[in-house]
């Protein structure tokens, strides 16, 4: 059996759209290559995938495959995929539960110790409830739809396997779930739903100075950190918060690409972080470049434009500040460089040049008026050709220097303070 994961990524993420069902990719060196699963508690149970992939290459790797039904609360599916060029992974499909996670049911999970009560939250509405035939089914289906292979024959499992266990678990499902929540915990529940809304809206939005707000209140701080003396769980805490703000942006039309770079730039960051004030501030900026890319996405692109034009505006903000030409965009968006100029110019107005220029122009008065960059820096950070090239196109474009500007910013402030 060949996976090509370039080719069938795609289709492992409709899979879980459709289904719910996480697959967990992983190579020879037991890393983690491609996961359907991006939830923002992915982490709590990332490391037990791994453990059950390399559990399947110590006891069953020779078959091929293993279908894990030892546990009556949850079930997996695990095998061989020859990637061509030497490449060998171990798939794993899975969890899939056979009762929702509850009181009494959360200590017996692979995955369930030391989890908060929103990571409890996220995964229960995360993982699909089915039985067993019906997820051998989805399995059946994986292998016809998703990897076009023949399907693992399954005939030789019971139907009647793991019904004692699960009318047992099911029986005090809902009176475990009840006493699960005290009161208290209950109102932590929903004040850490509202924030991760806000959180998910202000990315989507682009709306930078409401996120600054956010960090800013100590009372939402205090709800997101309970416990600001683990650095651990502050940093479990950022990363989930970070892959929320990946997907915000993604879902505001940002490339996917560009957000997972983004996204693993900041969480390695996080690792060496050893103080629960530079965590925060890492979150802070990673979570505000993920919103300034939504706010630049949102701020340039229209519904009265074609959905051609609005994706060449996304490519130009994607690539800033590395340099494009029109032939390149062209290229990536398969249409003829003619007439991509010809739309672009009768729809915004503008020529794609001047539009590069503009979005190039606005970042550098963004760094003057909020660092100590030096001209030479800005100049050099935006790939302009010189600096004297920069000094010119922004006097042309704002009627002053970069200097000029500079100075009036700064009385600006002055005179406000």
């Amino acid at each position: 059996m060949q996976t090509n994961l370039k080719v069938i990524a795609w289709r492992f993420e409709e899979y879980y759209k459709k289904t719910r069902i996480p697959v967990w990719v992983f190579d020879q060196n037991n890393s983690l290559v491609f996961t359907n699963f991006t939830t923002s508690a992915i982490l709590n149970i990332m490391e037990e995938m791994l453990q059950k992939a390399r559990n399947f290459r110590i006891s069953h790797s020779i078959e091929g495959s293993y279908l894990d039904l030892d546990n009556p609360y949850e079930m997996y599916y695990s095998f061989n995929s020859d990637g061509g060029k030497h490449q060998f992974y171990t798939v794993v499909i899975g969890p899939v539960m056979t009762v929702k996670p509850s009181g009494n049911v959360w200590p017996n999970l692979t995955f369930g110790e030391n989890l908060f009560v929103e990571q409890k939250r996220i995964l229960s509405n995360a993982l699909p409830v089915i039985n067993k035939e019906e997820f051998l089914l989805h399995i059946t289906n994986f292998f016809n739809e998703v990897l076009e292979e023949t399907p693992p024959d399954f005939s030789a499992h019971s139907e009647k396997f793991l019904n004692t266990a699960k009318k047992k678990s099911q029986s005090s499902d809902i009176a475990a779930f009840d006493a699960e929540l005290s009161a208290e915990d209950a109102r932590a529940y929903e004040e850490i739903s509202r924030i991760e809304e806000l959180f998910n809206v202000f990315v989507v939005n682009g709306s930078v100075y409401k996120l600054f707000s956010l960090f800013d209140d100590e009372k939402i701080m205090d709800v997101l950190f309970p416990d600001k003396a683990s650095y651990r769980d502050c940093g479990i805490r950022s990363i989930e918060l970070l892959t929320i703000a990946k997907i915000a942006s993604i879902e505001s039309g940002t490339d996917k690409k560009v957000c997972q770079a983004r996204f693993e730039k900041f969480v390695q960051e996080l690792k060496v972080c050893k103080s629960y004030e530079k965590i925060v501030s890492v979150l802070r900026n990673g979570t505000l470049e993920f919103a300034k890319s939504s706010h630049e996405v949102n701020a340039h692109t229209s519904e009265n434009y074609s959905p051609m034009t609005n994706k060449c505006i996304k490519r130009i903000i994607e690539k800033l500040p590395d340099k494009i030409t029109l032939d390149d965009l062209a290229s990536e968006l398969h249409i003829s460089a003619k007439y991509l100029s010809a739309l672009f110019n009768k729809e915004t107005g503008t020529s794609i040049s001047d539009f590069m220029q503009n979005i190039r122009i606005n970042e550098a008065k963004r760094l003057l008026r909020n660092t100590d960059l030096s001209y030479s820096e800005i100049s050099n950070m935006l790939n302009f050709c010189s600096q004297s090239y920069f000094n010119n196109l922004f006097k042309k474009k704002e009627g002053m220097t970069p200097k000029e500007y500079r100075e009036k910013q700064d009385e600006l402030v002055m005179s406000s303070q």
